[in-house]
């Protein structure tokens, strides 16, 4: 969302979400990160990386889950 509380903090949209408090979730549904920001308490701390990086790294537009 534009001028929310995630762009205020660096995301951009395109960015794929690596990391949440230190635990990966590139192998993760996308419902259950939503899930996990959605139930945080506190401060949340996220490494996020750019489509067009992850693609480069990935081969990937998304993540196949197994």
């Amino acid at each position: 969302m534009r001028g929310g509380i995630a762009e205020r903090g660096g995301v951009r949209v395109g960015h794929r979400i690596i990391e949440i408090n230190g635990m990966s979730v590139v192998a993760t549904p996308h419902e259950k990160i939503v899930d996990i920001l959605a139930t945080a308490v506190g401060e949340i701390h996220m490494k996020t990386m750019p489509l067009s990086m992850y693609r480069l790294l990935t081969g990937q537009e998304q993540p196949a889950f197994l």
